[in-house]
């Protein structure tokens, strides 16, 4: 059952009852006279009792009801008051758990450096990271699942809020016999003939695919795979090329074989990195001690925006 009565009834009373006078306890909260007695009377006809005896010289006198709603009302309003500033100490805390996310092609540079140097800050605190694909982390973060993301700028709605960290300029990587390898820029045009290995996933896939409608050039993709390890092997053995845009400090792939980074001849847009949260996250004190500390760890590994 919700309560009848308001916060600002019960401190109206308690101020009545302290004072014994209907002035003085206005006095005291910083209130007119009219707005306590009309708080004193809501009450009496709310609850069909009667607090006070009214002397016009002798003021306030509580009756026996108003002594027992007294200590009752004196001690709601004390755990009132320990809940506001419980809730001002959560407010400027950060959380025990951090539930985040990542989209999968940043998490193995994004994870391992934001994990760190939070886990240094914040040593009895922890992020709790999700990896996804961005249609799973847009969903999760509107459903509070996850408190906020850390993602590409692609297909965000005006109900969420993005906050840029970074960019990365989009690369190409070749087998290292690759007759363009020895070249310091790559030009898109020069690969129309070369079979490609391309990175399909799911909003990244337009993304890509936006670099070769600017060139006006259509790619000959012989493979597809979601997998960015993949990707790299399969370029380093020699079976195409292929265009990504993730941050990436080295040209092995995993089973040791080593693969050319090189970056585009051309203006294309990088693609924006940042931070994804509702409205609500982003207005707390873990959000933006999350966000400074992404910033700062992935100053070295992002563009800047």
């Amino acid at each position: 059952m919700d309560p009848r009565f308001t916060l600002r009834q019960i401190r109206y009373f308690l101020a009545a009852a302290r004072a014994g006078s209907v002035n003085q306890a206005a006095f005291d909260v910083n209130i007119s006279a009219p707005s306590i007695s009309a708080a004193l009377s809501q009450l009496e006809e709310q609850y069909n009792i009667q607090l006070f005896v009214r002397h016009h010289s002798h003021g306030l006198l509580m009756t026996e009801d108003g002594k027992a709603f007294f200590a009752a009302a004196k001690a709601f309003f004390e755990n009132a008051e320990l809940l506001e500033s419980e809730a001002q100490g959560l407010g400027k805390t950060v959380s025990r758990v951090v539930h985040a996310g990542c989209f999968v092609t940043l998490a193995p540079v994004i994870i391992p450096a934001v994990s760190l140097a939070f886990s240094r800050e914040f040593p009895e605190s922890r992020i709790s990271f999700v990896e996804g694909h961005q249609a799973d982390l847009l969903d999760s973060v509107r459903e509070g699942v996850i408190q906020l993301a850390f993602t590409y700028k692609m297909s965000i709605g005006r109900d969420l809020v993005f906050e840029p960290l970074g960019e990365v300029a989009p690369y190409c990587i070749l087998p290292t016999d690759h007759r363009l390898a020895g070249q310091d820029r790559i030009d898109l045009a020069d690969l129309t003939r070369d079979p490609m290995v391309f990175l399909d996933l799911p909003k990244s896939r337009e993304y890509y695919m936006s670099l070769f409608e600017k060139a006006k050039i259509s790619p000959l993709i012989s493979h597809r795979t979601t997998s960015p390890e993949v990707v790299r092997v399969m370029v380093a053995h020699g079976l195409g090329y292929s265009i990504l845009a993730m941050p990436t400090r080295h040209s092995v792939a995993m089973d040791g074989t080593e693969f050319a980074i090189r970056p585009l001849s051309g203006d294309f847009p990088n693609h924006c990195v940042g931070l994804l949260s509702n409205s609500e996250a982003a207005a707390t004190h873990t959000y933006d001690v999350v966000q400074r500390i992404a910033k700062a760890s992935l100053a070295n590994i992002l563009l800047p925006v």
